[in-house]
């Protein structure tokens, strides 16, 4: 049963994407790596905004399919992300 109160996929991907832009906003090199736990604790820490992890993160992996992010290899998906690179993300 989906929760009223969760938004749909439109308003999530502008979320990650808000969440995304702040990430690099307040990263100092000109590398950032996105993980969907990133993004959630953003979303929480300036939103209030409680999210499935996992819904984030198949959001998180569609806008670096699109985008050709390159994926590290590690257990919970992270993505390499070019600081340089954010203001020309594809996120629909």
């Amino acid at each position: 049963m989906e929760n009223q109160h969760q938004p749909d996929k439109e308003a999530l991907t502008k979320l990650v994407k808000q969440a995304i832009e702040m990430l690099c906003e307040k990263n100092i090199s000109s590398v950032v790596i996105l993980s969907s736990y990133k993004v959630n604790s953003i979303l929480k820490d300036n939103f209030a905004i409680d999210i499935k992890v996992d819904r984030i993160g198949r959001v998180l992996s569609s806008v670096a399919k699109r985008n050709q992010l390159a994926k590290l290899s590690t257990r919970i998906p992270k993505y390499k992300l070019q600081i340089s690179k954010v203001s020309s993300l594809k996120y629909f």
